[in-house]
């Protein structure tokens, strides 16, 4: 990825910082999916760290998805999304879950690998498309890719250069959502345990400037659900 500037940035976000606050309950205190079984205690707890917490695991975006009237903002490639999967898309949940994506890919056959490869391309327009599905720059938007690393941390820095202050990066992106809820939002019953490894070197403010460190993402080890694609770099350099 291009080197930042990133002390300029670290000043910006840091006066966005100030403005945000944690997300008020939007569901009457009347959670919608009781049989996640979370308690009331964790659900206003969680909805205090958001957004200033930066980074949300699955059963945190759940919640704030659905008392905390926050949007999924999927910016996987729309033919990665057919050939992966997709969130909701019932009358109920559907409008939870958008998608702009910010690289365009084409599933192709590369005879060199024996295997479809992504052709990608820089999405000219996303800047064009976020600002349509959220007008509002105080709009409250998780942002997650296939694994919630690359892409993710790409539309996090381009969002919070365009203004948007209510930002959350998806922990493992819709590889990990998938895991833990079925379309319908139901927990899903999966065997064996699964561990996140949050051991990394890497040191960095984050996007809200608070120790979020959305460059360390790649530090979170998810055997199998890791998406080994190379990514193109969408963010253009900034001189020093």
């Amino acid at each position: 990825m291009a080197i930042r500037n990133t002390a300029t940035r670290g000043k910006t976000a840091s006066k966005r910082a100030v403005a945000m606050r944690g997300t008020e309950r939007v569901d009457g205190g009347i959670y919608k999916e009781p049989h996640h079984g979370f308690s009331d205690e964790f659900i206003e707890e969680t909805l205090g760290k958001f957004p200033e917490e930066g980074i949300c695991d699955n059963q945190e975006a759940m919640i704030l998805v659905v008392a905390g009237g926050y949007k999924i903002l999927d910016v996987r490639a729309d033919s990665e999304i057919d050939f992966v999967g997709n969130y909701p898309r019932d009358q109920i949940n559907g409008s939870k879950f958008v998608v702009a994506s910010i690289v365009n890919a084409t599933r192709k056959y590369d005879s060199e690998k024996g295997e479809k490869v992504y052709q990608q391309s820089v999405n000219a327009d996303f800047k064009a498309q976020v600002e349509k599905l959220f007008p509002d720059k105080e709009a409250k938007v998780i942002v997650a890719c296939s694994d919630g690393r690359n892409r993710t941390l790409q539309a996090l820095e381009t969002m919070d250069e365009m203004g948007y202050v209510n930002i959350v990066g998806l922990r493992g992106g819709y590889n990990l959502w998938n895991r833990q809820w079925d379309a319908k939002l139901r927990t899903r019953n999966l065997p064996g345990v699964f561990k996140e490894d949050y051991i990394h070197g890497a040191d960095g403010c984050g996007v809200h400037a608070t120790g979020a460190g959305f460059q360390n993402q790649d530090a979170f080890q998810y055997a199998d659900w890791r998406d080994t694609t190379e990514w193109i770099d969408t963010l253009e350099p900034v001189a020093a």
